[in-house]
């Protein structure tokens, strides 16, 4: 029991998700949302301040732009964009939820930059030390997931919005 109790399994993902369901069962989960976004939001802009430098470095072109910098790009702009998320998340929730917050140019931004994110991840191959983490056959499988899941959600949307919800029966969403 021992050797379980600290073994990676448990420490890594165990742990966290007995420590979730615990969580879960005594806030419910709109308290539970309030916390993480409160947590992210913070743990975001610890990353965002350490990566701050570098990026600013890199952006300016005082750094070159090798495979850690796009790594280091990728960090910054994903816990950005996912900052900004979870702060308007925050705002939507104490103003009760309206629809005009909901579908913002902001929430779009925050998307965007995620994504930006990501995808300096993607090509940042190799870019840690002597371990080649992530090796280069793991970042072409990758591109293609994201390739495969962005080609079924763009399909996913224009099927809805030509069948029940959109263009054939004309009930436009508005």
């Amino acid at each position: 029991m021992k050797r379980f109790l600290t073994s990676r399994l448990c420490l890594l993902f165990v742990l966290p998700n007995g420590l979730f369901l615990l969580g879960a069962a005594l806030f419910g989960s709109e308290a539970m949302i309030g916390i993480l976004n409160a947590a992210i939001v913070a743990l975001a802009a610890g990353v965002c301040v350490a990566y701050f430098t570098t990026t600013r470095d890199i952006v300016l072109g005082r750094l070159p732009l090798n495979k850690v910098h796009w790594l280091a790009l990728g960090i910054f702009l994903s816990w950005a964009g996912t900052q900004l998320g979870r702060w308007w998340s925050i705002v939507w929730r104490w103003l009760d939820q309206p629809m005009w917050l909901a579908n913002s140019w902001i929430v779009a931004y925050g998307l965007f930059l995620v994504a930006c994110g990501a995808y300096f991840h993607l090509i940042a191959d190799e870019a840690i030390g002597e371990e080649r983490v992530p090796p280069q056959r793991w970042i072409r499988w990758g591109a293609v997931v994201a390739a495969a899941v962005f080609m079924m959600v763009v399909a996913s949307y224009a099927i809805d919005r030509w069948t029940e919800a959109g263009v054939f029966y004309d009930q436009r969403l508005g």
